[in-house]
């Protein structure tokens, strides 16, 4: 499961590096692909695992992905769309506002586009492993 304080910093995050760029991010539910004439973000987390750091530990960790997918037209070259998800990127890297406590990005990876896929669309996606750490309540 991934906590709503994940999904909103990160999209924040993304929607905030991809507005210079003249990117918009779009909610993975939310998101009407018929209307796209430009490039945009496809926006989707993915959580890896979640539970407590220890038996008795009021601390849950849960582990994930967040999930960035820049979507441009077929023919329109690849630096472009590179640079841009370098951009998206260091958004991650170098957080310009504070984390909200107990959030931390790690890791990226960037996975290519795929030549073979057929359509006016291809994807450069961007995915940051993060850890959020809260606190579990006692039922009372």
């Amino acid at each position: 499961m991934t906590s709503p304080v994940v999904w909103q910093d990160a999209f924040d995050r993304a929607t905030a590096a991809a507005a210079p760029l003249g990117l918009t991010v779009k909610d993975a539910l939310a998101q009407d692909t018929a209307s796209n004439t430009e490039p945009w973000v496809y926006f989707e987390t993915a959580s890896a695992s979640s539970g407590r750091l220890g038996m008795g530990e009021l601390v849950d960790e849960e582990t994930g992905q967040i999930w960035l997918h820049l979507m441009v037209r077929r023919g329109t070259g690849a630096i472009n769309a590179i640079t841009q998800r370098k951009a998206l990127s260091v958004a991650f890297r170098v957080p310009v506002t504070p984390l909200p406590a107990g959030l931390f990005y790690d890791d990226q990876g960037f996975d290519p586009p795929n030549k073979d896929e057929t359509g006016n669309w291809v994807r450069f996606s961007l995915m940051v492993d993060y850890r959020y750490q809260d606190i579990v309540l006692p039922a009372s």
